[in-house]
């Protein structure tokens, strides 16, 4: 409530009148030119923006991998994170399609590595999950997953099904129906997606039926396999992704909305999700993703998120890795949240008709890896791919038709054919905003030198 100040109270009732006018007009204008993430709670990210920032010079080497330790090493898998956001937005189709063929080509990172070396395939160390979550990309990118990096990807995942768990020091398998090399319910949810998407059913049958064994009584999931004793929210927005594809089998439908109802308990009060990080922006991400599969029952909780994630973005288009945690855009935490605020699952996501593919890249020969120790397979909990909401399943996102008051969209959440990697307008006319401002601070001048020469204390802002 606004309070005139003593100056004016002892004043006539004009001045006293006048003064609350225009301090009203004065808050109207500067709520008007706010970023809609603070002047609405109803607000999403911007992921045009978010776009931008991930494809940048910056971030993107070469347009083709992130490379977050420097020194030319790749992280293949924030890469595929980064492509799987790119495709949830389709906001830069040519910066998707170049990471494919980076991929696809198996071109090396400033190394002389390949994504080989970091699944491992033709190897003793062949881990399930990274060859999951690169056959979940060509799936994606609308291509065979049977035929893309040189290599048959399901053929090598079916042979990374273990058949009973390793024993004494080997930590090869952990149980029957588990992968390889695969420590996590993230990395098995992920070649369970990749083998169903696949049509390949009948050898992901023993990894489904594990995956369904892991979930807790309450219907969270354990973050670690062997079965941990956390429940962890990232992990379990993954198990449902991939256990959602699922919707003729009865059990499995009954985890995936017990596992969401658990997902949906967990929000705090700012809207936002506990993860590794604290109140994570990626467990958020991962969490609107999850909550979507039934959005008509968790509408109220995917804004409430929408808008802790919006509150998460920087000016550069990045995001936090968590709230009150040192500020800062962070490449990894960013990938999921830009694709996960899209509502997009894993298991549907799919870029069918790239708008503007960057000219294609002479293929180089297939390396073997060069790996002789198992490089780190499980993708970490704190970037994971997006589970399916708002769209269609062969369609990029699109505003929701529903009739009932949906979500709020994220900031040009709809498909634009191709971008130049410059950061979009967000709707406010800087003009418009330079003069607002100016009328604002003319108003609030006035009120402070008066109340400055009748001896008022200043305020601490923190």
């Amino acid at each position: 409530m606004l309070s005139v100040p003593s100056g004016y109270r002892r004043g006539s009732g004009r001045a006293a009148t006048a003064f609350l006018l225009l301090s009203a007009v004065g808050v109207s204008l500067w709520t008007a030119t706010l970023p809609a993430h603070a002047a609405s709670a109803s607000a999403a990210p911007d992921l045009r923006k978010g776009t931008a920032y991930l494809v940048a010079p910056a971030q993107l080497t070469d347009g083709h991998y992130y490379q977050p330790f420097g020194g030319g090493f790749a992280d293949f898998g924030l890469t595929i994170d980064g492509a799987y956001a790119l495709a949830a937005t389709r906001h830069d189709d040519a910066a998707f399609t170049k990471i494919v063929q980076f991929l696809d080509q198996q071109k090396a990172d400033g190394t002389g590595r390949t994504i080989n070396d970091w699944t491992g395939i033709g190897t003793e160390y062949a881990s399930g999950g990274s060859l999951g979550k690169e056959a979940l990309l060509a799936e994606v990118a609308g291509k065979d997953p049977r035929a893309f990096g040189g290599h048959d990807l399901i053929a090598a995942l079916d042979d990374a099904v273990c058949a009973e768990a390793s024993t004494g020091s080997d930590t090869t398998c952990a149980a029957p129906g588990s992968y390889t090399y695969a420590p996590s319910v993230f990395s098995q949810s992920l070649g369970v997606m990749a083998q169903l998407r696949a049509g390949d059913t009948a050898n992901a049958a023993a990894p489904v039926a594990y995956l369904k064994g892991l979930q807790q009584a309450g219907g969270a999931w354990p973050s670690l396999i062997p079965a941990s004793a956390d429940s962890d929210v990232d992990s379990t927005a993954m198990a449902v992704m991939a256990l959602a594809l699922l919707p003729d089998d009865e059990d499995a439908s009954a985890a995936v909305a017990k596992g969401v109802a658990w997902i949906a308990k967990q929000q705090k009060a700012d809207g936002g999700f506990p993860g590794a990080a604290g109140d994570s922006t990626n467990s958020a991400a991962l969490a609107v993703q999850a909550l979507t599969l039934a959005k008509d029952t968790y509408t109220a909780e995917i804004t409430k998120t929408l808008a802790f994630l919006a509150a998460q973005q920087n000016p550069d288009g990045g995001f936090n890795v968590a709230a009150g945690g040192q500020p800062g855009s962070d490449v990894r935490a960013s990938t999921q949240a830009v694709g996960g605020a899209t509502g997009i699952s894993f298991g549907t996501l799919l870029v069918d008709t790239p708008s503007s593919p960057p000219p294609t890249e002479t293929p180089s020969p297939s390396p073997t890896p060069t790996s002789a120790s198992p490089t780190p397979s499980s993708p970490a909990p704190t970037a994971a791919p997006t589970i399916s909401t708002i769209p269609d399943t062969s369609t990029p996102p699109a505003t929701p038709t529903s009739s009932t008051p949906p979500a709020p969209i994220p900031t040009d959440a709809t498909p634009t054919t191709g971008t130049t990697g410059e950061l979009a307008a967000t709707g406010t006319d800087v003009r418009t905003e330079l003069l607002l401002t100016g009328a604002l601070l003319s108003v609030g001048g006035a009120a402070v030198a008066g109340s400055r020469r009748r001896g008022a204390s200043g305020s601490r802002h923190r």
